[in-house]
């Protein structure tokens, strides 16, 4: 066979290892030639099996739940190459793998202690969605996308802890662009786009008598500084002071022993906002005390005991109300 370039050997003549390397690149191109035209789908499920450690101090949560994922290519095993954002550990079963009517079905057990920045002002009327967030850590969406199974995606009612209670759970699967081809000089467009299911968990606190408690020294600091109110002055007003000093101080203690059950947090939580309540009151019962000091010494014991008695009863009816506003507020929100 002749040719622009001169006589040429017909394939029939080519010799043995030509045709043989022509065949290999042949197949080798029929066997990409999928992965380039489109992405693999990949049917991506979870059933979140455990949700504790809630742990506002260190802002994180942890999750045990099982992941499974169906697809067609042999090549690809997204189970090896996903990530869980946001984890602080991840601990990883082994992966099982199971060929299932012409798909490969694969599922394996993962454990994460998961970043989350608590939002506790509302406390102990607290809700929370917690994310669970799941990508491809290897393949862009040009090799593989994910495909949500959300008729299967499910989270045990009985997995949170005791004093939580599961309001709703989503899954939804979006992909993620990152500003950068992370070194790949495959990529040209300066940016790369991964695969990513987005889980979230809502809960919501369903007892309140860690509440009580965190508030019971605050609430009795209240009333001693009101029942001073009640003591007679001059001849009492050193123990009156007294009283207040002790109670300023039992509720600032009290306000700080919160912070070891909730977690030190920049936005005033309910728990902090009584409490601050609480302290102007007893600020409050101290002015009334030195103004009543002064009608007494100046021998109008009846107004001293008149302004004593107003101040106890506005102080204990506006507390009331506020207190109630305050909870009401957090209620609802």
């Amino acid at each position: 066979m002749s040719g622009p370039f001169g006589s040429q050997p017909s394939p029939a003549f080519r010799p043995l290892h030509v045709r043989r390397a022509l065949f290999a690149l042949a197949v080798f191109a029929a066997a990409v030639a999928p992965l380039r035209a489109a992405p693999e789908r990949v049917l991506i499920g979870a059933y979140v099996t455990d949700l504790y450690d809630f742990n506002p101090g260190a802002n994180c949560y942890t999750v045990s739940f099982w992941i499974w994922t169906r697809h067609l290519s042999p090549r690809l095993h997204p189970l090896d190459t996903l990530i869980v954002r946001n984890a602080k550990s991840v601990t990883m079963g082994r992966i099982s793998e199971v060929p299932r009517n012409g798909e490969i079905w694969s599922e394996r057990f993962v454990t994460a202690v998961v970043r989350y920045d608590w939002d506790l002002r509302h406390y102990p009327f607290d809700r929370h969605v917690l994310p669970l967030t799941i990508e491809e850590g290897v393949w862009d969406t040009s090799t593989l996308v994910y495909a949500s199974d959300a008729a299967h995606t499910k989270i045990d009612p009985a997995s949170a802890e005791d004093d939580w209670e599961i309001r709703d759970f989503r899954v939804k699967v979006v992909p993620v662009q990152y500003p950068t081809t992370f070194g790949d000089p495959a990529l040209t467009n300066g940016s790369t786009l991964f695969s990513r299911a987005a889980m979230t968990v809502e809960v919501e606190r369903t007892q309140i008598g860690i509440f009580l408690k965190l508030l019971l020294g605050a609430y009795v600091a209240f009333l001693l500084g009101m029942m001073t109110l009640r003591m007679e002055q001059p001849s009492l007003f050193s123990t009156r002071m007294s009283v207040l000093v002790g109670s300023l101080f039992a509720v600032l203690v009290n306000m700080r022993a919160t912070e070891a059950v909730l977690g030190r947090s920049s936005d005033f939580t309910l728990v902090d906002r009584i409490h601050l309540v609480i302290a102007f009151y007893i600020l409050a019962a101290a002015l009334v005390a030195f103004v009543s000091r002064r009608l007494a010494e100046q021998n109008r014991k009846a107004a001293a005991l008149r302004l004593d008695n107003v101040a106890l009863a506005a102080g204990m009816a506006s507390f009331a109300v506020i207190n109630a506003v305050l909870i009401a507020a957090a209620v609802r929100s």
